[in-house]
């Protein structure tokens, strides 16, 4: 623990991250309150998945977009107005008597409005934090976040559900949304950050063999969550699939905090892919009992967060700082276009065949993606230094 207390004391690393905690946390609460706030306007759920899926497809096609921006004006345009218009979506969709097909097209603009919050963080940390060792613990705090924005956003959005009406929660998000947006893009250690602006053309990021690497690992993992969700739901069914989920979300925490400060060598992400992969094949032994499935993703969860901050750290320190934001875009569109693939072609499966094949595309898409981390070690950069500097204090 003494490295986390070590890292938060360096000035300005507080008031960032928890003002980008705060700034992504509605994205947490999003996908299951439009699920149920929009089934009970529409009484059916045909609306309520066309509209997330207009949202993902919108989050998938601006991420790079937005992130170019932020590199040609600067972070704080780019997520105030983003911000601003992310909330009146969602005050929209909440409160105006608006027709289903009004209501996908509202929420289409939210995704392509999705402040690129987590890219102009993952930007600005190099900015803080001057020592390696550091700084590839400060993206092991960020990976653990996202972990916790999608555990607690979920249980927060049922029980106010669950205790008021569906409108509460979409004004909480477009307060949260707001609020922490506003914090974080008036900061001065995020608007006055000594970063770069660029001046190649959009798309030249792609040519780079690792980032194309990254972007496709980040698809292919991505999707395999949304697959074990998919498939979670179909072995178990909706009472106990909570427990199930929230079960790789622990095991990533927990892994994140334990091994997601460490030294890494250019080996580190393939290991930490394998552990993911060790969880999926588990399942087979039972796949459709809940305690077994929940220990298995426990156990996948544990390269969970160490595996997206192993990427943010090889981002880091590959990618020069002017270019970082577009390629953070790219990485959030391949995550979108994943996630959204992955449960469209999962629940295809769980209707045609049944919820274990659905466990074994998962595990499938997580094997592709080790494939490609091991074929991509000689490129990728060794993280070895950080050792050294601590043997050298």
């Amino acid at each position: 623990m003494r490295t986390y207390i070590e890292l938060f004391k360096v000035r300005g690393v507080a008031v960032v991250v928890w003002s980008q905690l705060l700034a992504r946390f509605a994205f947490g609460m999003q996908t299951i309150t439009f699920a149920i706030h929009l089934e009970h306007i529409y009484h059916n759920y045909t609306v309520a998945g066309l509209a997330i899926g207009a949202a993902t497809l919108g989050g998938a096609l601006s991420s790079p977009i937005l992130g170019r921006w932020m590199a040609l004006v600067g972070i704080r345009p780019v997520v105030v107005a983003t911000s601003l218009i992310a909330s009146v979506c969602y005050l929209l969709i909440g409160f105006v008597p608006i027709g289903s097909t009004f209501a996908i097209a509202v929420s289409l603009v939210l995704g392509l409005s999705m402040p690129p919050i987590q890219a102009a963080a993952r930007t600005v940390y190099p900015t803080l934090v001057k020592q390696e060792a550091q700084r590839n613990t400060l993206f092991s705090v960020d990976a653990i976040l996202q972990e916790i924005i999608w555990i607690l956003g979920p249980v927060l959005a049922t029980v106010l559900i669950a205790t008021t009406n569906t409108l509460v929660p979409m004004a909480v998000m477009a307060i949260v949304q707001v609020v922490g947006g506003l914090w974080f893009a008036l900061l001065p250690l995020v608007y006055g950050a000594p970063i770069p602006r660029s001046t190649k053309r959009m798309g030249s990021v792609l040519r780079s063999k690792l980032v194309k690497v990254m972007i496709a690992i980040n698809l292919l993992f991505v999707g395999s969550f949304s697959a074990l969700e998919i498939g979670a739901v179909a072995a178990v069914g909706e009472a106990e699939v909570g427990f199930v989920i929230a079960m790789l979300s622990i095991g990533s925490v927990l892994g994140g905090l334990a091994f997601g400060h460490r030294a890494r060598s250019p080996r580190a992400l393939s290991k930490q892919l394998a552990v993911v992969l060790l969880g999926d094949l588990l399942i087979f032994f039972n796949p459709t009992d809940p305690i077994w499935l929940g220990v298995c993703l426990f156990i996948s969860g544990i390269g969970v967060a160490t595996a997206f901050a192993t990427m943010a750290s090889i981002i880091g320190k590959a990618v020069p700082l002017d270019d970082s934001t577009e390629v953070y875009g790219w990485i959030g569109s391949g995550q979108n276009i994943g996630y959204g693939a992955g449960a469209a072609l999962a629940g295809i499966i769980v209707d045609r065949i049944n919820s274990t094949t659905s466990f074994a595309f998962a595990a499938g898409l997580d094997f592709i993606a080790l494939l490609v981390a091991i074929a991509a070690i000689s490129i990728t950069p060794s993280f070895l230094a950080s050792k050294h500097e601590k043997e050298s204090k």
